[in-house]
């Protein structure tokens, strides 16, 4: 059976707002990586990824497939495919996990782990009250 880990909620600086699940990994795409710090949210339908982290991590925008709009305050940025890695040594030791993206034409968003794939990967439990959540692995 699989070992949940639970995590606190994070307080916003920039909105001054307290309670977001935020969850640090490692992302990894040909050789490089990036440590991250994303909003773990059931209500987006994807996994979102900003301009400068794909290109930090050395993915080249015309190479991937174009994927159709995204809804909300992102419906006007262009967006591709992209396969990452990712990696968080509280969830998996040694090993990391596929996870695809929404990569954004736009940094004017933060990275979130959505149903596709971020929750096909792990079960997640939010404990709002508590200001928790907790992950297990699938």
């Amino acid at each position: 059976m699989s070992q949940s880990v639970r995590f606190s909620y994070e307080f916003d600086k920039n909105t001054g707002l307290s309670g977001f699940p935020m969850l640090e990994l490692s992302l990894f795409y040909k050789g490089r990586n990036s440590v991250v710090n994303g909003l773990v949210d059931s209500g987006a339908m994807v996994n979102v990824l900003p301009y400068s982290i794909g290109i930090a991590l050395g993915a080249k925008w015309e190479d991937h497939l174009p994927l159709d709009r995204l809804g909300g305050n992102l419906s006007s940025a262009n967006v591709r495919a992209l396969k990452l890695q990712g990696y968080n040594a509280q969830l998996m030791i040694n090993k990391t996990f596929p996870l695809i993206f929404a990569w954004t034409d736009t940094d004017n968003t933060r990275v979130i782990f959505g149903q596709m794939n971020f929750f096909q990967q792990f079960d997640v439990c939010f404990f709002r009250a508590e200001q928790t959540f907790e992950i297990t692995r699938r």
